[in-house]
């Protein structure tokens, strides 16, 4: 059993900015979605638990050895899928994976091929690869991606907005893949579509500005909020006024119609009660 402890971790640039403050988490295999709007902080957290930047303060601990002050023990057992990654032309994708094999240290040539040749099985891309990666789709580019990230049998992946850009067949497929693939690690989905962490993710944590908001199970984070999420067709004029009485966490247009949402202990007059969801477990920690 994998286990990263993040304790009172903070995290200031040279400029002055505070990107991270007392941030606290344990996590351990499976699927960790970390939701939060862009500029909430996931990166630079990302990043300093695999050790391109020291934190201010706190410390990090990955299956009980220091990671601030060994970075490469992490940096060993580490898979990395970036939101985008570029890819040579003219090489296949069986050479590349065989070239990041390389890099990631697997010198035995026989052990090399094996783990290639198994990982585009996994992902379901073995008739491809002696296609270039370039020409790829999208969806076929992420599943490369996981199969790169899996390479040197990574004890902890991190998955940067994956599924951007995929249709919603490609997606189903790829977050299939996630899944199965954390069974026997830790992978962190750090992400701002509420509906990956939903399908994905049985530990979750919301960031905002650096801070915690929110942790825990999604679906006791939801039921959490049972009694207390209400709606109400509005007129848009009177948006404003709803938002100065009230906790409104959300608003969108059905048929052109404006709806908002609030949180509150008891039905305000003239709304009535929705389910929660976790969409609304989120904005509920980002209006906070």
């Amino acid at each position: 059993m994998n286990k990263i402890s993040i304790d009172q971790v903070s995290l200031r640039y040279p400029n002055g900015v505070q990107a991270l403050e007392k941030v606290s988490l344990e996590i351990g295999n499976g699927m960790f979605g970390l939701l939060g709007p862009n500029g909430a902080g996931k990166s630079s957290l990302m990043k300093t638990i695999v050790g391109l930047q020291q934190p201010s303060g706190g410390s990090i601990h990955f299956n009980d050895t220091d990671i601030v002050r060994h970075p490469e023990f992490i940096k060993k057992q580490l898979g990395f899928l970036p939101q985008d990654f570029g890819v040579y032309s003219r090489v296949s994708a069986y050479r590349l994976l065989e070239h990041l094999a390389l890099l990631k240290g697997i010198s035995n040539a026989a052990e090399r091929k094996a783990q290639i040749l198994a990982l585009l099985e996994k992902v379901n891309l073995s008739a491809f690869r002696n296609k270039e990666v370039h020409t790829f789709s999208g969806g076929m580019k992420q599943r490369f991606g996981v199969a790169q990230a899996l390479l040197g049998d990574p004890k902890i992946i991190i998955v940067d907005e994956p599924t951007a850009g995929l249709d919603p067949e490609e997606r189903n497929r790829f977050n299939t893949l996630l899944s199965e693939t954390s069974e026997e690690v830790i992978v962190i989905l750090s992400t701002h579509l509420v509906e990956d962490v939903r399908n994905l993710c049985p530990q979750m944590a919301i960031i905002k500005k650096g801070r915690l908001q929110a942790w825990g199970k999604p679906a006791e984070m939801v039921a959490a909020l049972e009694g207390k999420i209400w709606t109400k067709q509005i007129h848009r004029s009177e948006r404003e006024a709803y938002q100065a009485r009230y906790q409104v966490i959300s608003h969108l247009l059905i048929e052109k119609e404006m709806h908002i949402v609030v949180y509150a202990n008891e039905c305000p007059q003239g709304f009535r009660e929705q389910r929660p969801t976790l969409e609304h477990v989120y904005f509920h920690a980002l209006y906070q």
